[in-house]
């Protein structure tokens, strides 16, 4: 059983499921990008056409010496299934290490507002800086490709209280493309932090120093992202993979056309699945950012981090210290499961 889950990955799964009961679902899955390419019938219908006239009497191929034993496929079908499996790993990996650097950003946030709830006192140049450095985010989010962000996206901005009407307007008007616009916003940031530090303050702290690694750090993840994405593997070896499927796909579907079995379209059918599903699996995981089943739910994830980091900057709550909390903690024994158990009673 499957479902979407906003703000974690875009389908989670039970891994204890049954094989069949897996196997067969459809929603959330490949599939329907499979089957809404063209290369995928015009293949399947060239082999049910030659298939229906072997099965005929209308083509004979062994007469006209065109025969093509399934054997004769394996080195080239060997070759291309290397070739798609090394270029499905690549993926997989660029996209796990995407997944990584985006939840290490949203991290990053947190520890930023929480040194500056101990370091910042003034409270308004703290939100002012929070508001920036979330706005960074989405900024760069909606510009990793290079573009303008659409009004809709600024006018999303200014809905959630992240940027005004007199920001958006400033950076609308700057001469660089969208993502180095999220760069303005992280060093507007630090500024609103170091003026929100009293001068009596030593703004050398480890803590304080710690704050400014912290923001730079959340610029090392967004240059990370757009490194990543700006090297795809090359044009050539997708090329060559491409070619090499489409004509194994084509000497397949030719060779078990021409068996007797009337099982050979369904064995087809399946093969087509599962090689065409690695090559577009493969190319979905190696950019995430956008509206594929296997890409990140990214517009969730930033509107949590708001969410999170409005709850932890706004929250009033002060621990003190009671009587019950200065005496000392009891050595744990070996049957004790939770030292903090009577505090919690």
């Amino acid at each position: 059983r499957s479902h979407a889950h906003p703000g974690a990955m875009t389908l989670t799964y039970d891994s204890e499921a049954g094989l069949i009961t897996t196997a067969l679902q459809v929603q959330g899955t490949i599939l329907p990008m499979v089957v809404n390419n063209f290369e995928f019938w015009f293949l399947l219908f060239m082999n049910l056409g030659v298939f229906m006239a072997h099965q005929r009497g209308m083509f004979h191929p062994e007469d006209l010496n065109i025969e093509l034993p399934w054997a004769l496929t394996g080195t080239t079908g060997g070759l291309m299934t290397f070739f798609a499996v090394f270029y499905n790993s690549n993926s997989f990996q660029r996209y796990n290490e995407l997944y990584k650097v985006v939840k290490r950003m949203s991290g990053y946030v947190v520890e930023v507002v929480i040194a500056m709830r101990c370091r910042v006192p003034s409270k308004a140049h703290a939100r002012r800086a929070l508001r920036y450095i979330l706005a960074s985010n989405f900024v760069f989010i909606y510009g990793r490709e290079g573009g303008a962000l659409e009004k809709e996206e600024w006018n999303k901005l200014k809905a959630m209280r992240l940027l005004t009407q007199q920001e958006v307007r400033y950076l609308d008007t700057l001469d660089c493309h969208a993502a180095e616009k999220s760069i303005h916003l992280l060093h507007w940031s630090l500024e609103d932090i170091c003026a929100g530090i009293p001068d009596w303050f030593d703004k050398h702290d480890d803590l304080v120093n710690g704050m400014y690694d912290k923001v730079l750090n959340i610029r090392h993840c967004q240059a990370k992202i757009k490194d990543t994405l700006d090297l795809p593997m090359p044009f050539q070896y997708f090329h060559i993979m491409s070619f090499m499927m489409t004509i194994n796909l084509v000497l397949w579907s030719y060779s078990l056309a021409c068996k007797k079995s009337l099982l050979t379209p369904l064995l087809y059918l399946f093969i087509q699945m599962v090689f065409q599903g690695i090559r577009e699996l493969s190319a979905a995981l190696a950019d995430p950012f956008g509206d594929d089943e296997v890409d990140f739910p990214i517009e969730n994830w930033l509107v949590e981090i708001v969410r999170r980091n409005a709850v932890l900057m706004e929250s009033g709550y002060k621990p003190t210290l009671t009587i019950a909390e200065e005496v000392p903690l009891k050595q744990p024994k070996e049957k004790d499961v939770d030292i903090f158990a009577d505090a919690a009673e």
